[in-house]
């Protein structure tokens, strides 16, 4: 196992700026996901820890030694690329060989026979060890790919992007079979995706990265439900977070928000929101809403509902997403209705006891 960490670390190139100041520890064995759009410097910052790139500034540490200088072929991490990386002529053994060859002092041809034996059992490839690699299917790329990266007995696993090219049929028991291997390699593992729920489902912490600059380090529950900016929260979830600029009221002595594009989106919250939006009563600011936390009915109830008009249904099987309209301010809500919902049919949101997510004007967290 390993402790990496890099500090202060700058990637420049020529006049783009592709990791600004990133700092992060991980921990011995830790699952550690990297989040974050396309572009964000996700695989700049693995191919800094594997070596193949050198930072303009800052230092990369493992087990508190500093590696920064140190070549990739010695740093003993393995990194496994989102194309495969592999050779498509050679044989799935042949592939699993390869890496012996960059070692320092690879081990004999027995040690490497049996290793290459031992992971293609682990991961179910035994049988395609004399199959080349043109003949595979995606799953099983990914898979040869994997045992690639596993044969030297790396101190730490780069993934960039591991599943992007794999059916999306199977990625679920990719992640299962992903998560159980590190499990029981005990391992620490740094793990690169765009995909939110690879991102809650695999890691033991998060970091959310965006355009070269950490936004949030956290475990899945709380890059989720306390996330530190707009685009944290936007980054998980699906459908997208609700987002309003909302003017904060207080009428006849309660706590209102009204949206300032729409009067027609007006409640009043939750009573444990009401305190922190006291200090805000006359300002604007920026309210989050999950679409699965909306109350949703197909006729009116109560005085807390808000009519609006549907303008969009789509089926997801048990569940369904409405995009309706409270006025001129769309709303996305997530149903459990199996009933049949129509467009411009008239539905009734209830908001009084959605949990909020409150941000400035600029999109910071509200404390």
């Amino acid at each position: 196992m390993a402790r990496v960490a890099l500090k202060q670390v700058t990637m420049d190139y020529d006049s783009t700026t592709a990791l600004k100041n990133v700092s992060f520890e991980t921990k011995d064995g830790e699952f550690l996901v990297i989040l974050g759009p396309a572009g964000a410097g996700k695989t700049t910052l693995l191919k800094i820890i594997a070596g193949v790139l050198r930072p303009t500034r800052g230092r990369v540490y493992m087990n508190d030694q500093d590696i920064t200088d140190k070549p990739g072929n010695l740093r003993n991490v393995a990194m496994t690329f989102e194309d495969y990386a592999l050779y498509p002529t050679f044989t799935v053994k042949q592939n699993m060989d390869n890496p012996f060859g960059a070692m320092e002092n690879p081990p004999s041809k027995e040690e490497r026979e049996n290793k290459i034996l031992e992971i293609a059992r682990m991961l179910q490839i035994d049988h395609l060890l004399d199959r080349k690699v043109d003949q595979l299917s995606g799953g099983q790329k990914q898979r040869v790919s994997l045992a690639r990266s596993m044969v030297r007995s790396p101190q730490a696993f780069l993934f960039d992007e591991p599943l992007s090219h794999v059916d999306a049929k199977i990625r679920h028991a990719m992640r299962a079979e992903l998560h159980r291997l590190a499990s029981v390699l005990a391992t620490t593992t740094i793990y690169v995706t765009h995909d939110y729920v690879e991102a809650l489902s695999l890691g033991d912490r998060i970091i959310v990265i965006d355009k070269g600059v950490i936004q949030q380090i956290g475990t899945p529950h709380e890059i989720y439900h306390d996330p530190v900016n707009e685009f944290v929260a936007k980054v998980v979830g699906q459908p997208n977070i609700n987002l309003f600029t909302c003017t904060v009221k207080k009428v006849n002595e309660q706590i209102v928000v009204e949206s300032v594009n729409s009067s027609a989106l007006s409640f009043v919250p939750r009573a444990d929101f009401r305190d922190k939006l006291e200090r805000y009563v006359g300002e604007e600011i920026r309210i989050g809403i999950r679409p699965q936390d909306i109350g949703f009915t197909m006729t009116p109830n109560g005085d807390n509902n808000l009519a609006t008009k549907v303008e969009l249904f789509e089926l997801w099987g048990r569940r369904g997403m409405i995009m309706a309209l409270l006025g001129d301010e769309e709303i996305r809500v997530l149903t459990d209705t199996d009933e049949v919902i129509n467009l411009n049919q008239n539905v009734w949101l209830d908001l009084s006891e959605t949990p909020l997510y409150l941000f400035d004007i600029s999109g910071v967290k509200i404390d």
